[in-house]
């Protein structure tokens, strides 16, 4: 009888540490809790307000599902609730498929204060390609992230362009990492909310937005975050 107790209880630990694991692989992949919409050259997802209290070493990650190419367009809308403190932050990576070690990284701290855009290649190592401290970025307004093959990379802070068809000697995004603290001593940076990101991709030719000035984008998506916004009200 002993004995028959003693397996019953082993076999019940073991199942609640699968039952664990696999809790825990769900919530490694952000794919499989946050809300995605996929299509033929867009892919959508919403990241929720806690991947900005993710450490530097520890980002969080999201991985496209498919090849984007080097013509692309990414929008993201940062509807953060920041810490009250100024030094609150979040940290935006979009990488490259490894082994490339190439990003761009842009970094957005709280009262839409400070913002920088920075590169990272093999040649150059890491370079911030635009900084400002006091107005940097704009609530309500989407950040537009933008490369063409012949056309280099485009950043818009929400208002106005800030980098403007730089050589980066092409660029394919294969994820997006998240984080916002420095380490595991800092504060959180937010505690509520959630960044939005919209990529369209694929051929110039099969998609009239390629050809679209950015600075039409910025005011297109700034009209489009405001109509969404009554409908939600109105619903």
């Amino acid at each position: 009888m002993q004995l028959l107790t003693l397996i019953t209880i082993a076999m019940s630990f073991l199942l609640l540490t699968v039952s664990i694991a696999n809790v825990s692989g769900q919530m490694a992949n952000p794919q499989s809790i946050y809300k995605t919409l996929k299509a033929k050259d867009t892919e959508k997802f919403v990241i929720p307000f806690n991947a900005s209290n993710s450490e530097r070493n520890n980002p969080l990650i999201y991985n496209f599902s498919r090849s984007i190419g080097q013509n692309w367009i990414l929008t993201l809308q940062n509807n953060l609730s920041y810490a009250y403190r100024p030094d609150a932050k979040v940290v935006i990576k979009l990488l490259e498929p490894a082994p490339s070690e190439k990003f761009i990284e842009i970094a957005m701290f709280a009262n839409q204060s400070k913002f920088w855009a920075a590169v990272n290649t093999k040649d150059s190592g890491y370079v911030r390609v635009y900084n400002k401290d006091t107005g940097g970025w704009f609530s309500g307004q989407p950040i537009i992230i933008a490369h063409a093959n012949n056309q280099g990379l485009t950043i818009s802070d929400g208002k106005r362009i800030v980098v403007d068809k730089l050589s980066v000697n092409g660029f394919t995004p294969g994820s997006v990492a998240i984080y916002g603290k420095d380490d595991s001593e800092s504060p959180i940076n937010a505690y509520a909310g959630n960044i939005s990101f919209d990529m369209v991709f694929g051929n110039p030719s099969d998609s009239p937005i390629f050809y679209l000035p950015l600075g039409m984008l910025v005011g297109v998506g700034g009209l489009l975050i405001a109509l969404l916004a009554i409908k939600k009200r109105n619903a």
